[in-house]
């Protein structure tokens, strides 16, 4: 299967920011794949996920930090690379937090996106995991958490373009799965399933939720499933403020 952090073997980053970095997922490829980092920080703003994650990196060049995302304790160009993986459906306000990434990027330093996305040539099996995915964003709106559906990769592109970032390359990827009805392959899902039906027992009026996630785990059984492709997407941050250049000319 082709690589697609291969990427990150070109890249010359000393320090590295993973921003959203939840349980760590993305700390691990980074760490696995980036040869030249000196020093990994992960920040995010909830303390269970950080409590994991801590634990999870012990090492001295691996720093995890509960943060305010939309207001980064971090100094301004602090970074060589900046990195966000399956997070964009989560953040209520994606423009404060980028902008925030960018502020402690380095001029001519790389920010580096990852994406689940909804739309385009999917498997069956990778359908299961759209829509479960999105019954569970369902939930977590009904419980009052900010959760968006998974984005369209229109909608990943476009807002990526309005960041003024030089040199974008975009690669969509996906995981590919010999059997899709493997049990080991979604007992995961299955697990997320069980774990939603108890959130839901606190809702009032979830009996359309309840029929949904009851389908979701028959279509799992009948269907399968394999995670949804994905987008990665890396930008450099220009040398310069282009729009206070053209006010010097």
């Amino acid at each position: 299967m082709r690589d697609p952090f291969r990427i990150l073997n070109t890249l010359e980053a000393a320090y590295v920011l993973d921003v959203a970095t939840g349980r760590g997922d993305f700390i691990k490829i980074l760490r696995d794949n980036l040869k030249s980092y000196i020093k990994i920080i992960g920040v995010d703003s909830s303390d269970k996920n950080v409590d994991r994650a801590q634990k999870l990196f012990p090492e001295n060049d691996i720093e995890i930090y509960q943060m305010n995302l939309e207001s980064l304790r971090l100094d301004d160009n602090t970074f060589d690379l900046v990195t966000i993986a399956d997070s964009l459906h989560h953040l209520e306000n994606m423009e404060a937090i980028f902008s925030e990434m960018l502020r402690v990027l380095k001029p001519g330093g790389s920010l580096l996106v990852m994406e689940m996305y909804s739309d385009g040539d999917q498997t069956d099996a990778q359908q299961t995991h759209i829509m479960l995915h999105n019954w569970l964003a369902a939930i977590d709106r009904k419980l009052g958490v900010y959760h968006h559906n998974i984005y369209m990769q229109d909608e990943i592109l476009s807002f990526m373009n309005k960041l003024g970032l030089d040199d974008l390359v975009v690669d969509a990827f996906y995981h590919p799965v010999d059997n899709p009805k493997d049990a080991k392959n979604c007992e995961t899902l299955k697990r997320t399933c069980q774990e939603s039906f108890k959130r839901l027992e606190s809702l009032e009026d979830n009996e359309e939720l309840i029929a949904e996630g009851d389908s979701l785990l028959d279509r799992i059984n009948n269907i399968g499933c394999a995670s949804a492709s994905k987008l990665l997407i890396k930008g450099i941050k220009p040398l310069s403020n282009k729009k206070e250049n053209l006010k010097e000319k």
